[in-house]
């Protein structure tokens, strides 16, 4: 995390703030690394910020870029695919004091160009992929009912998400969670993590609709004395 740049977003003033960009400004500026950059979902970020809809997220983070505070670089996975952005924090915007006068802010991060253009840093790239990708299985792995062969757990989810959406085998996982606690499924029927995600049983839930959790107090009125009642009887 940027200390410099997280400082910078929680004082700036821009034109059309609001209490929601604010605070996804200041989620970016908390997760940028040393250049100021970071690349987190709109997804991932609207469920921080309590938005339902990642596209609001989206709309909001090209309002920052043509207000300057930030650049967007488009990111790929090998196979092409798209993969979330990487936004640079310049905050370039002007800041607004109380008195009303405007002061030129001094961007956080400016690259000067010489007209030679600098190879991009592969090595670098590979380690914020890597980063990107573990913070992503934790989370993944975090969810998942039954914690045994984490390893191999690990070595699937690599493979899979060239190919599928991290977020969407998030969703399908949601899914499945959902639908064990419909069936009250005991623990020793969860098939291992490496297992669900190597025979692709994700794919079952594409279609699956989420269904309400009934309790046993729901189930029988809420009555917390049914067992007295069934003794008297």
């Amino acid at each position: 995390m940027s200390i410099e740049c997280l400082n910078k977003a929680l004082k700036i003033q821009f034109k059309g703030q609001t209490p929601t960009k604010r605070l996804i400004l200041i989620l970016l500026a908390n997760y940028c690394d040393d250049l100021n950059s970071c690349y987190p979902s709109y997804s991932h970020i609207a469920k921080l910020a309590g938005l339902k809809d990642p596209k609001h997220i989206a709309r909001i983070v090209k309002e920052f870029e043509e207000l300057g505070l930030l650049r967007i670089e488009k990111r790929y996975k090998k196979d092409g695919g798209n993969t979330s952005n990487r936004y640079f924090l310049t905050l370039k915007q002007e800041v607004i004091d109380p008195m009303g006068l405007q002061t030129p802010t001094p961007p956080v991060l400016d690259t000067p160009t010489l007209g030679v253009s600098t190879p991009p840093n592969t090595k670098e790239e590979t380690k914020d992929d890597t980063k990107e990708y573990m913070y992503d299985f934790k989370k993944f792995w975090s969810l998942y009912p039954r914690k045994e062969n984490k390893h191999q757990a690990q070595t699937k989810y690599k493979v899979i998400i060239k190919k599928y959406d991290q977020d969407k085998l998030i969703q399908m996982l949601e899914r499945y969670l959902n639908d064990i606690e419909v069936k009250k499924m005991d623990k020793k029927y969860i098939p291992h993590c490496s297992t669900w995600l190597n025979q692709k049983r994700y794919l079952d839930f594409e279609d699956y609709e989420m269904q309400e959790i009934v309790s046993v107090k729901s189930t029988l009125g809420g009555n917390s004395n049914w067992h007295e009642d069934l003794q008297l009887g």
